[in-house]
Order: structure tokens, then sequence, then C-alpha cells
């Protein structure tokens, strides 16, 4: 039976592909062939996997994540931002990535630089960390 408290090195690592056009247009998938599907054809592409490496959620992580991203409005209405929850989440497990800067220099992983994420890699990373940990850490 596996460990029933999670260790404080405990962590797991999600794989994405990235293609950019000649145009400078995004596009990132967690599974090759589905990013090539979406591909056309007849452009040309620069194609590159990276890997994020997060720490393995414990359950006081998930009251630091529900604090931050439930609000309560009034004393009767919760407010919630998916995206918010989204970057509360890469926010709180990241801890490393071997992403690169357009010269291709490693970028140090960062909520600094999160928050500096085109929009369409933060969402194929949020994705990946939802399906690894189960939607908001539950």
């Amino acid at each position: 039976m596996r460990n029933l408290f999670i260790q404080k090195d405990e962590e797991f690592k999600i794989k994405f592909y990235v293609a950019v056009d000649q145009e400078g247009l995004v596009w990132a998938e967690a599974d090759e062939n589905n990013l090539n599907n979406m591909l056309n054809p007849d452009k040309t592409y620069e194609k590159k996997n990276f890997s994020v490496t997060f720490k393995r959620p414990s359950f006081g992580d998930t009251i630091s994540l529900y604090d931050d991203i439930f609000k309560t409005k009034d004393g009767a209405n919760v407010d919630f931002n998916p995206l918010a929850a989204r970057y509360q989440k890469i926010s709180l497990l990241i801890k490393d990535w071997d992403l690169e800067d357009s010269d291709g220099n490693k970028v140090k992983a960062s909520i600094e630089n999160v928050k500096s994420l085109h929009p369409i890699i933060a969402n194929a990373i949020g994705i990946q960390l939802d399906t690894e940990t189960g939607g908001l850490l539950s």
C-alpha cells in the first residue's frame, strides 16, 4: 500500500509539446500526436517538448489553495475564478521546469515567471497538472 502521507520531497513531472509557426502563433498539447493533428501540414513549425516538475500536493496544500481561490462575498455568495485557480495551483506546487527564453536560455521556475507564461503554455501546463492531481487537489 502506498504511504498514507505525502513526503516533503515527493514530486512528479508533466510533459507537453509546443509548436510555433513562422508568424509566432503558439500551439501546445500534452500529446505529441494531438499537437501534430492540429497543425497545418503545409506550414513550417519549430517544435519542442518541455517538462515541469511539481511537488506532490498534501492536504495542507489543498487547504491553502482553497483559501486562496474561494472568496466569500457578502456572507452568502462565493466567487470563483477558474483561471486564477489554475495560476494559484501552478504557483503553489511548481518546483522546476526546462522552459527557455527566445535565445534558448533556461528560465528559472518562479511565481513571477509563471505570470509571464504565454496563455497557451500556461493552459497546457494547467491541464496536465489537473490531470495528475485530480482537479482542485481533491
